[in-house]
């Protein structure tokens, strides 16, 4: 096993629950969410028909390729584009960690000490 796996930090969100645990908030002012992302609303019936459609067509009986379709993956690079002006050719851009967010903060806080530790 990679013996860097040990040096592996708790995900940041777990750690802020802990820091937080014996905080007992001010009543007069609403509370912040610093949630990450996580549906607050109902699912539009137009993407639970689409999604109804998928599993009549067979479109959900296999996992989707790796790196993503040539359109999925043109539209991930037109957003890299749009949103930080960097120009990346869908062809060849890795899209490493989908819809892995915790994995991925705590590989590059490791990548980020291996760093700084030379």
């Amino acid at each position: 096993m990679n013996p860097l796996l040990q040096k592996l930090q708790p995900y940041p969100f777990e750690r802020l629950r802990k820091l937080f645990a014996d905080v007992t908030p001010n009543p007069a002012y609403p509370a912040i969410s610093l949630g990450i992302g996580e549906p607050k609303h109902p699912t539009p019936p137009f993407i639970q028909q689409a999604l109804a459609d998928a599993t009549r067509e067979g479109g959900l009986a296999v996992y989707p390729a790796t790196l993503g379709t040539p359109q999925l993956r043109a539209s991930f690079t037109g957003w890299v584009q749009t949103r930080y002006g960097l120009t990346l050719d869908p062809a060849t851009t890795d899209r490493k960690f989908n819809r892995m967010r915790p994995s991925m903060a705590r590989v590059l806080g490791l990548e980020t000490r291996s760093a700084k530790e030379g």
